[in-house]
């Protein structure tokens, strides 16, 4: 581990302590534990349904994006999906992007950074999505200024990520000329070689953003996708007792997910259970009630993925050095 990864590693795990001794602090266990208690469970494991359906709408999505470098089959892309989120879930510095792209090049025999650069496409749209939710969320409450400003800033990071890659997919042959010389030209000879075998292949897998075909129903992925996602939220609040709003969604979407693009320990503990009180808090729950709801949300989450991905990994026979690759 670099380190940079090892730093992003240590920041995390110590954010993620933060936020369990905050809400230690906040609530009473055995409230908390009253409410996992009469929670009806039925309802998480339809949550659990609905989340593996999600994926199976992500994975679509990452098919069509996929398309201007190869067709590969819907059940083809299923199974890298799930093992790159399982890796993101388990493994340090949200290394499980680099992992996705590289099971399914490997099972695809596809360049890594090329299929990479489809995971970053994805990621732009997300962001849209993300930023989407914000504004809905606004035309619902009055919220707090920490919330508009979180909001503008994922406006800011989706718009210069967006420019970022229009760029290098519209100047991708001046950004192979600017590693022919200047500065990439005094790397050592492994950086320089690796760097002019990456970008070219990064720069095919932004293809499609050059077909407005293929962005418009990448875009229809992405509502179908989130609308999924977002739905989950609901039917926790039903497992718990809690009465909310449908547009919560919106709001919870948001809050959780901006949550956990913070640096965290593995798995997002912590984490994510204090967005869920926080977003919770937005719409009159109180804290031991959010708390449960966000350790159920958080089993809805990462359950299916450990069932899945290990499925998937072991079908692919993965070895665990190559859940740990670093290399795009």
């Amino acid at each position: 581990m670099t380190r940079a990864r090892f730093a992003l590693t240590a920041l995390g795990i110590g954010l993620s302590v933060v936020a369990i001794a905050a809400l230690l602090h906040a609530v009473r266990a055995g409230d908390v534990a009253e409410h996992l208690r009469r929670a009806r469970y039925g309802w998480i494991l339809a949550g659990m349904a609905v989340t593996v359906f999600g994926y199976v709408l992500r994975a679509a999505r990452w098919r069509v994006l996929l398309e201007p470098q190869a067709a590969v089959p819907l059940g083809r892309v299923f199974g890298p999906t799930v093992i790159g989120f399982l890796a993101i879930n388990t493994l340090p510095a949200r290394l499980g992007e680099f992992v996705r792209a590289y099971v399914l090049a490997r099972l695809e025999r596809l360049p890594t950074a090329g299929v990479l650069g489809t995971c970053a496409i994805e990621r732009i749209f997300d962001l849209v999505f993300l930023a989407l939710f914000w504004v809905l969320s606004l035309l619902f409450a009055p919220f707090p200024e920490w919330f508009r400003i979180s909001g503008y800033v994922t406006f800011g990071i989706g718009g210069v990520g967006a420019v970022a890659l229009w760029l290098l997919h519209s100047r991708r042959q001046a950004a192979e000329r600017f590693l022919e010389g200047g500065f990439v030209s005094r790397l050592p000879a492994v950086a320089r070689d690796g760097l002019r075998r990456v970008v070219p292949a990064f720069g095919l897998g932004l293809t499609a953003l050059s077909a407005p075909g293929v962005l418009f129903r990448a875009a229809i992925w992405s509502a179908a996708m989130w609308l999924v996602n977002g739905s989950v939220f609901l039917l926790i609040g039903l497992a718990v007792g809690a009465e909310l709003p449908l547009w919560s969604a919106f709001l919870l979407s948001f809050v959780v997910c901006v949550a956990i693009l913070l640096p965290s320990s593995p798995g997002f503990v912590g984490v994510m259970e204090a967005a869920c009180v926080v977003g919770l808090s937005l719409v009159g729950v109180d804290r031991a009630t959010g708390l449960a709801f966000g350790l159920l949300y958080h089993l809805t989450q990462i359950l299916p993925l450990v069932i899945l991905g290990s499925f998937f990994a072991i079908r692919a026979h993965l070895k665990p050095s190559d859940l740990t690759t670093e290399a795009p």
